[in-house]
């Protein structure tokens, strides 16, 4: 992303922060399904990039339990004070304010979420930093929002006008996911022309 990109991102972010879960209450279901594909077990660590007001903690500390831990990065205070507020029941917590190109990590990940974090994914130097800090071999699940089928133009129009407070980069908004498609072995995705949803799921490379 660029400086002028995130500095437009952190402002949008300014103001959607005390209403955004509301405002996105209905992609809860595919948040929940985004994360079960991560199959998350007792003791691990799993990174939410891009974690916004920390919606997907319960769901993610209850994967990992007591003993895992939750690392989390955003570069928007607001949106990370919100965060801060998200119970976990006692699992740890690490919350950085920080870019996805210049994060770094205090340990190795399990798995990795990307939850509604477009401008994350489309960004190569941001998916190589994250992924150097992985563990070989660590899970990956994405969602996000996407392009309808060419022939739906009049929804694909509605999705680029009602999404501009929300994602800065458009590009590849027909298939979000092809940079990790290209960085992820045993890459899938799960979705079809008629909906504006996706999941997809890989692994880091064994290095």
């Amino acid at each position: 992303m660029t400086a002028a990109d995130l500095r437009r991102a952190v402002a949008h972010y300014r103001e959607l922060a005390p209403r955004y879960d509301h405002y996105t209450r209905r992609i809860n279901g595919v948040r929940e399904r985004t994360i079960a594909a991560l199959g998350l077990r007792r003791g691990e660590a799993v990174l939410d990039a891009g974690c916004g007001t920390g919606w997907c903690f319960p769901a993610l500390a209850a994967g990992v339990g007591p003993e895992g831990r939750i690392v989390a990065f955003d570069p928007s205070p607001e949106m990370l004070a919100q965060a801060r507020e998200r119970p976990t029941s006692s699992t740890h917590v690490d919350l950085i304010q920080a870019t996805g190109e210049e994060v770094r990590l205090p340990l190795a990940v399990d798995a990795i979420l990307f939850s509604y974090t477009h401008d994350v994914i489309r960004s190569r130097r941001a998916l190589e930093n994250l992924f150097a800090q992985a563990r070989p071999g660590a899970r990956v699940a994405a969602t996000s929002t996407k392009l309808y089928a060419p022939w739906l133009f009049p929804a694909n129009w509605y999705l680029r006008v009602t999404h501009r407070a929300y994602i800065t980069n458009f590009d590849s908004f027909a298939a979000p996911w092809s940079l990790l498609g290209e960085m992820l072995e045993d890459f899938r995705v799960e979705t079809h022309g008629l909906t504006q949803h996706y999941v997809a799921t890989g692994r880091v490379p064994a290095r």
